[in-house]
């Protein structure tokens, strides 16, 4: 087993869609229109790519789209990434996004 952690302050996203189009997938881009909480989305799902990436003990090793956060039938999100799904927690407070993932 694996673990990999990731807190991000909000208010360092500067330029929403930029950054959306910079470490989103086609899939979650979707959802991030849909969304009345940009930047809080956003600063989530970059935390969630990033403790992926530390529980693989590989650095980002390849395109943030690569790694999907999307939602199952419970609307609780979980890890795509290569057909495999991950479990993964993210939560917010505040100006912090934080998510954990193990593997």
């Amino acid at each position: 087993m694996a673990v990999g952690i990731d807190i991000v302050f909000i208010p360092r996203i500067k330029d929403e869609s930029l950054f959306a189009h910079g470490i989103l997938s086609t899939n979650e881009l979707k959802i991030y229109e849909t969304r009345n909480d940009k930047k809080a989305f956003l600063a989530g799902r970059f935390a969630a790519k990033e403790a992926f990436f530390k529980a693989r003990k590989t650095g980002i090793d390849q395109s943030l789209k690569n790694v999907e956060v999307l939602y199952d039938d419970n609307n609780a999100p979980y890890i795509l990434y290569k057909e495999n799904k991950y479990d993964v927690s993210i939560s917010h407070d505040g100006d912090y996004a934080i998510a954990i993932v193990i593997l």
